[in-house]
């Protein structure tokens, strides 16, 4: 049994986790430009383009963190590792239960 598009998926899951924790962690810091990422095919990579940066009154350049979005990207992101984590765990027990079958 393939496990490698599971493991592939958590992989590219975790790296989203992380631009998405990385732009809250830093939604208070000023000049902060948020990344985001860019899936192609089974990769993912940090998009080099951040979104674009703000002004306040006092002339400081805002964080461009948009922490509604990021949370929602974490919670589907949990979701979508949860069951990428079942696959592999119901392919392993089938494997078992094959082997089990040819004793």
């Amino acid at each position: 049994m393939q496990v490698k598009a599971n493991i592939n998926a958590i992989n590219n899951i975790s790296q989203m986790q992380e631009v998405a924790a990385n732009n809250i962690a830093n939604v208070s810091s000023n000049g902060f430009k948020a990344s985001s990422y860019v899936q192609s095919g089974d990769r993912v990579s940090i998009s080099p383009e951040a979104r674009a940066a703000i002004q306040n009154s006092a002339g400081q350049t805002l964080s461009t963190s948009d922490p509604a979005q990021d949370m929602v990207n974490l919670s589907t992101h949990e979701t979508a590792l949860a069951a990428n984590v079942a696959a592999i765990q119901t392919q392993d027990e089938m494997g078992k239960a094959l082997s089990d079958l040819r004793k």
